[in-house]
């Protein structure tokens, strides 16, 4: 039976749009379904599955470069560049046909790697040069699919030698391997060698992809495919070949030595040494925070990996580096030269499409009590307490192994099951799924807990197939009922369909027992329980299950950093580690789960939990700091990383394995303009904050001073500000002017003797319909409401989102200051501006990090109008207005940051043991 994907035949009769109306969706189902073909779906479905679709959307990645290095190019050369029938247009449409990505996050990747390619050099010049640049994704976020694209235009155009590293595991290498396989040659390479190269075309190797492009590899996606030089030169291929040759590696002393050995033998003898001038070489190092930094405490010697990867770009007379990585503490904080790969030439944050699960969505930014809901975090997450017996957190290699599972991992075994069956009722039929089970870090505690994972599922298997009662009616129990700490499958999708999440997946829906049922056996019998290690000889080979792997993997450090666990369902995760971006780099259940996302469950400690939560604010703020750094004239990737270790205001992380204090990360709004740009559509909410500002108006001193766009206080006590504050109910996810950290943060700085006398202003336009009664001092008078853009992308009918997430407009900002004050403002603006020509106004950072007293910030406050703000999900007529506000912070004298902290306690509940980056697999 041809199996039929209805989604892709619908997108090409929408001629491939990249934005649809809801009636062009209907009318290309509609033309669909006369052609009778084959399918599951309903009509209803379809239309949902298809606007899901068009409705992913991914804000804007933002970049800091050094620009006295950076000579742009590509704009020139785009011309003679043929990226449509190259290897970047077959990939193009790779990703939208055989994919399934959304319009959105194709075009956003088409320029992004424009902007990459762009930021290193044309290769096809004769000059000398070399480039370091790092991109930032989130973990699982398509980091792999991110870089295929810059390997795929660099390919284009003019980069001969393509090296990836991916990692420093077979597993991983493999894996990549295949995906470059399919993306970028379009041949299998497991058998090239073997048979006829047009019989194993794969990806965009198929003839439906238009032109052929020619490219060679030097490794294969066998698990042994790695280079050696014996492989290589059997390829019978000459180096000077104009057809563009790639190699995937891992990250490996002998595999690196044994590649630089052999292109030194390709490199000319020059005045500076063996040097290759013939080729450009593009080197990508996936998960570059991991082993590729030097690590040696000898400042005179280099990590040996370190030292051959410099070693392998130092042979080229055109080299580039970018680094990819979703956790870049370990990249920031390393010496600023080249020895050490520093970025000095960009990095690029990446932000997730809105289709991602991500830390924000399972974890969020504290964790949920008992029986607590949220609109923004999904109710996944099972907190399990019966685990001490079965894997204590500090086990060692031969302490005495566990004789049964914890009923919390019999009952993550019959989620997976479960799952597997529901997903086969929603007719995902062919697709992978898999449970992750990581527990331990040693191989004989791993085997042992496969061997008591295997005979609990069969005996599960068996009870399904006999249809025995007892067996039946405990899956029954897991799928129809709550109890502590867990959360049933009818529960999970109902709530979710209850919240602000339920537009994140369009298959959510509740089930009734007796469908689910028809299809367990079906389910059961397909999955397989595989321990995952190196000696274990089992992989897991989902490109060698074209209809589905169901796959059980229990494992430790393999299943962790960088590869993918495809259809990853269930996760039974108690492994701990003290380093953030090693715990985070283990959550594998991160990622894209379309069709399935309320079928997922992670099973985990209390500890963990809260751990997780921490490290995800963190992760954030370090976002942000970087945000807030792309916006500033002039910053540079060198800038970035002292900031982020000096600064008073950033994220300041202590590195855990050197200390036995808490774990602190700090965050400062000194010198920051502070603005907040998202408000929830609730009325009660709503009228609670306007009758908050009007109370707040009314206690402020008589003698205001009148502006031409509001009205201004001076000297009023930081207690009043605080009071404000204290009543205003804000989005729990505004993370930058959540009302609680201001508090905690002014609070700080009060014992400092900092922001004790606030100026106010309440901004009123004038000559506007739309205005509200404000008592100031004993005058009722009109205060207009403003117009705020509303962005229609990440807005909704439950969230208003300021366009560019700004409430201000540039000049409000120095609405206290007098004629004299601003005009020394534009003074010290233009003589510290690095553009040519005049300011139009004062720069805010320049005004706050210079002239702003410490003592004397301001506050904005603003009312929004619904009515002339929202057009695409507008409030009923006569809502009160929005109440925003902003702050422009002075700098601080003292840095006073605000300091979340892990309880001290909890670091003895977590492995002392860090990832061993020189444990490297026999080779």
């Amino acid at each position: 039976m041809i199996n039929i994907d209805p989604i892709k035949i619908i997108r090409q009769l929408l001629n491939g749009k990249s934005s649809v109306t809801m009636e062009e969706v209907e009318n290309a189902v509609d033309v669909f379904l006369k052609m009778n073909l084959p399918i599951a779906d309903s009509r209803e479905m379809l239309i949902r599955k298809v606007d899901e679709l068009f409705t992913i959307r991914q804000d804007e990645w933002r970049s800091i470069v050094k620009e006295e290095e950076n000579e742009p190019w590509l704009s020139d050369k785009r011309a003679s560049i043929d990226f449509t029938n190259g290897f970047w247009g077959n990939y193009r449409q790779y990703l939208e046909e055989d994919k399934g990505f959304a319009p959105e996050v194709v075009n956003k990747l088409d320029l992004l790697t424009d902007s990459i390619l762009d930021n290193l050099f044309d290769p096809t010049l004769k000059i000398k040069v070399n480039k370091k640049g790092l991109v930032v994704g989130q973990v699982q976020s398509g980091k792999t699919a991110n870089y295929t694209g810059l390997i795929c235009k660099g390919a284009d155009a003019g980069f001969g030698l393509i090296i990836v590293m991916a990692g420093i595991h077979n597993n991983l290498r493999s894996q990549t391997q295949i995906r470059i396989d399919e993306s970028f040659l379009g041949f299998d390479t497991q058998h090239t060698r073997a048979f006829n190269q047009q019989s194993i075309k794969i990806g965009v190797g198929k003839p439906s992809y238009g032109k052929s492009n020619v490219a060679h590899s030097l490794t294969s996606s066998l698990e042994k495919g790695d280079f050696t030089q014996g492989a290589a030169n059997a390829l019978g291929l000459n180096f000077d070949t104009n057809e563009p040759i790639i190699a995937v590696i891992k990250k490996n002393p002998h595999v690196l030595r044994r590649i630089y050995q052999w292109l030194s033998a390709q490199a000319d003898d020059t005045v500076l040494g063996r040097i290759i001038r013939s080729k450009s070489l593009l080197l990508i190092d996936d998960e570059a925070d991991n082993a590729s930094i030097n690590i040696s405490n000898d400042p005179t010697r280099q990590s040996s990996i370190n030292g051959w990867i410099t070693q392998i770009l130092d042979l080229f007379g055109k080299n580039a580096y970018v680094g990819y990585t979703a956790t870049p503490f370990a990249n920031i904080f390393i010496p600023l030269n080249d020895q050490n790969l520093f970025p000095r030439n960009f990095i690029k944050n990446i932000p997730a499409p809105s289709n991602y699960v991500g830390p924000e969505k399972i974890f969020g930014f504290s964790p949920l009590v008992e029986n607590q809901t949220s609109d923004t975090v999904l109710p996944i997450v099972t907190r399990i307490r019966d685990y001490a017996n079965f894997v204590p957190d500090r086990h060692k290699m031969a302490d005495q192994l566990p004789s049964a599972l914890p009923e919390s991992l019999k009952k993550a075994i019959r989620c997976f099951i479960l799952t597997c069956a529901i997903r086969r009722l929603r007719g995902q039929t062919t697709v992978h799924n898999s449970m992750l089970v990581h527990v331990s870090r040693f191989v004989r505690w791993q085997d042992h807990i496969t061997e008591l994972v295997s005979n609990q599922f069969i005996y599960y298997r068996r009870g399904i197939d006999q249809n025995d009662r007892g067996i039946i009616n405990e899956l029954k129990s897991t799928f129809l009922e709550d109890n502590l700490d867990y959360k049933s499958y009818v529960s999970v999708s109902q709530q979710i369909l209850d919240s602000d999440l339920r537009n994140l997946d369009s298959q959510i829906q509740v089930h009734q027992w007796s469908d689910v049922l028809i299809h367990l056996n079906d389910a059961a019998s397909k999955i397989e329980v595989k321990s995952i290690h190196g000696g274990s000889g089992e992989a897991l080979d989902y490109f060698d299950h074209k209809n589905g792997l169901s796959v059980i993997a229990v494992g430790g450090n393999k299943l962790s950093r960088g590869l993918t666990l495809e259809g990853l369902t269930v996760s039974y995760y108690l492994r701990a580690s003290k380093m953030y971006d090693t715990l985070m780099q283990m959550g594998r259940w991160f990622g894209y789960r379309g069709g399935y996302v309320d079928l997922c469950r992670l099973f985990t400690s209390r500890e963990l939990n809260e751990w997780f939560c921490h490290i995800t604010q963190a992760s954030e703020e370090l976002r942000e700091e970087f945000d807030y750094m792309s916006d500033v004239a002039g910053s540079t990737p060198e800038q970035y990383a002292l900031r982020v270790r000096t600064h008073p205001g950033v994220l300041q992380i202590s590195a855990t394995n050197k200390m036995r204090s808490a774990i602190t990360v700090q965050i400062s709004w000194a010198g920051r303009l502070v603005e907040s740009y998202e408000f929830k559509k609730d009325i009660p909410i709503i009228n609670g904050n306007f009758k908050t500002a009007q109370n707040f108006i009314s206690s402020l001193p008589n003698g205001s001073t009148i502006k031409p766009n509001g009205y201004v206080w001076y000297d009023i006590p930081a207690a009043q500000i605080l009071n404000f504050f204290e009543g205003i109910q804000s989005v729990e996810n505004l993370k930058k002017a959540e009302p609680r950290k201001l508090i905690h943060f002014i609070n700080a700085q009060l014992r400092n003797g900092e922001l004790t006398k606030w100026r106010v202003a309440l901004m009123s336009k004038p000559k506007v319909v739309n205005n509200s009664l404000f008592q100031i001092g004993n005058t009722e008078v009109p205060v207009g409401q403003w117009r705020r853009t509303e962005d229609d992308k990440n807005s909704n009918e439950h969230y208003y989102y300021l366009r560019k997430s700004h409430i201000i407009s540039p000049s409000d900002e120095f609405i206290d200051f007098t004629d004299i004050e601003k005009l020394q403002a534009m003074e010290l603006t233009n003589l510290r501006r690095k553009k040519p020509g005049l300011a139009s106004y004062p720069n805010g950072q320049v005004v706050r990090n210079e002239l702003r007293d410490p003592k004397k910030p301001l506050l904005l406050i603003y009312l929004l109008d619904p009515e002339e703000s929202l057009v695409k999900y507008p409030l009923p007529l006569g809502t009160n207005p929005f109440v925003g506000y902003a702050i422009s912070f002075p700098k601080s004298n003292f840095n006073a940051p605000v300091s979340y902290a892990v309880n001290e306690e909890l670091l003895d509940k977590f492995d002392v043991v860090e990832e061993d980056f020189e444990d490297y697999e026999d080779d």
